[in-house]
């Protein structure tokens, strides 16, 4: 048996190389080098973040809005990335109408000389509207929540996580303006339906590997825990009547093994309670070389089906191909926990030595499964929040290496209860502000003499950058209908 996942010094991260069949790469010496000498741990958006944590800052809105899932309260605008074509911007109009009665005044357009230019940073564009990183105040200019259009070529992932210290922003970038309309037409059905597709149900998917610490930490740590009837809070979403499932390793029987069939039938609505209203899945994600043509499978869920270390084949792993073609996925948020798994980057944030940085992609791209999901063609998903670059193990873990899964359970809670997505998962934001702080200091404390080892740097770094990573991909104003929702806990 493998050494206990708790022990390990460094950081495990979740995916698995398509080219070696193994684990992606802990940190190494070189990259935490280059950490200290580029100042990524003080670098604008850090300081930022820390001046938050320090000055007591509340996160969200001002505290004269009370409730913060009100539209016409908090705003809502979009964001059309500089050069977005007309038929694009025509295919969301069914989603930005039904947002603009909603929101009413506090509506916003951000396109054209609006929208961020080439190379602007998030401070810059937010004070050219009459605002700045702080509490948001939407009359100040800027919305609270945020929808992103375009790739991260055109608006930076930086750009995305900076506005995220405070705003609630979501992303949509599809080739086609046939996929922004079917998303837009999508969610416009769900939030009208009587009564909306769905039912009171939280599924929790996770593959554990008798040979993989990863999976059996996040397996052990998460999976379990979220649906523990034995714990203080009892499954996650009992409080707001939901029903949980439990598909975990190798699940006791084959209808409960966490395998690429079962994930298909669960996304098929095939299994006994019809499609989850939230769906929980944790794995590793597959990573491809830049130069190989199964790229499409970036970020892909590797299923309880890999049966060892050394080679990985297609049938190990679920991609944006296997998704049921007449299958609805309307009313579905997905809490999509992998490398990769809701898009990467041109170069590896954990891999940084100056004179040759780990390239990933020719370009920053977002992840094919959760694009495929959202846009379907028989009713796509309200959103997908995953992970951008690799996803550690720092997401579920103290600094002393026990099982902290608070920050999930929150954020599924908040889904539960009905909060919309940008605002229930304002605990992954928090989480990173703090731990921007905690790095800053770090790196200021070595620098003054202190003794701060390296695996405390690395650890820390992996942590505020893992808690960074996360973004919504969709409108973060989606909100799962709890109250008219069917079924629940008997």
């Amino acid at each position: 048996m493998p050494d206990d996942p708790c022990t390990i010094d460094l950081p495990l991260s979740f995916g698995v190389s398509a080219a070696t069949g193994r684990p992606l790469p802990q940190i190494d010496a070189a990259s935490l080098a280059a950490l200290l000498a580029d100042g990524t741990g003080t670098r604008p958006e850090a300081l930022e973040a820390k001046q938050a944590i320090a000055s007591g800052v509340a996160y969200a809105v001002v505290s004269d809005i009370p409730d913060p899932n009100d539209l016409s309260r908090t705003g809502w605008g979009v964001v059309f990335a500089r050069g977005t074509g007309p038929e694009a911007v025509a295919a969301l109009e069914p989603l930005l109408a039904r947002r603009r009665r909603e929101a009413g005044a506090l509506f916003k357009v951000f396109e054209g000389g609006d929208a961020p230019a080439p190379g602007e940073s998030a401070a810059a564009w937010l004070a050219r509207h009459g605002s700045s990183l702080n509490i948001v105040d939407p009359h100040h200019g800027v919305p609270f929540y945020l929808l992103l259009v375009g790739d991260p070529t055109a608006l930076p992932y930086e750009f995305q996580y900076t506005l995220d210290i405070y705003w609630a922003v979501g992303r949509l970038a599809f080739d086609t303006p046939d996929e922004y309309r079917r998303y837009a037409a999508s969610v416009v059905a769900y939030e009208t339906a009587d009564p909306p597709p769905g039912r009171k149900r939280i599924a929790v998917f996770a593959p554990e590997h008798d040979f993989d610490p990863a999976t059996q930490l996040f397996a052990r740590e998460v999976a379990r825990a979220l649906v523990d009837e034995g714990s203080p809070h009892g499954p996650v979403g009992r409080g707001a009547g939901f029903a949980t499932e439990a598909i975990i390793g190798d699940g006791g029987a084959p209808e409960r093994r966490a395998s690429r069939g079962v994930l298909r039938d669960l996304l098929a609505g095939a299994r006994e309670g019809g499609l989850p209203a939230l769906l929980v899945t944790g794995s590793h994600g597959m990573e491809f070389a830049s130069e190989d043509d199964r790229r499409r499978a970036q970020g892909a869920i590797v299923c309880q089906d890999w049966d060892g270390y050394g080679a990985i084949a297609r049938e190990h792993w679920f991609e944006a191909g296997d998704l049921p073609a007449d299958a609805s996925l309307a009313g579905l948020v997905h809490l999509f926990f992998a490398c990769y798994s809701a898009g990467y980057p041109k170069f590896d944030d954990y891999a940084r030595t100056a004179d040759a940085p780990r390239r990933i992609a020719d370009a920053p791209r977002i992840a094919p499964l959760p694009q495929a999901m959202l846009a379907h063609p028989a009713g796509g998903a309200l959103a997908s929040i995953g992970h951008i670059d690799r996803a550690w193990a720092y997401s579920f873990l103290s600094d002393r290496s026990r099982g902290q899964v608070q920050g999930f359970r929150d954020v599924l809670a908040r889904l539960a209860a009905g909060h919309r997505v940008g605002y229930a998962t304002d605990q992954f934001n928090i989480r990173w502000a703090a731990l921007s702080a905690d790095l800053a200091d770090a790196i200021a404390d070595r620098k003054g003499g202190a003794d701060v080892s390296d695996e405390v740097l690395a650890n820390r770094w992996v942590a505020r950058d893992d808690a960074r990573n996360y973004v919504i991909l969709g409108d973060p104003a989606v909100r799962l209908r709890a109250s008219v929702l069917q079924g629940g806990p008997d």
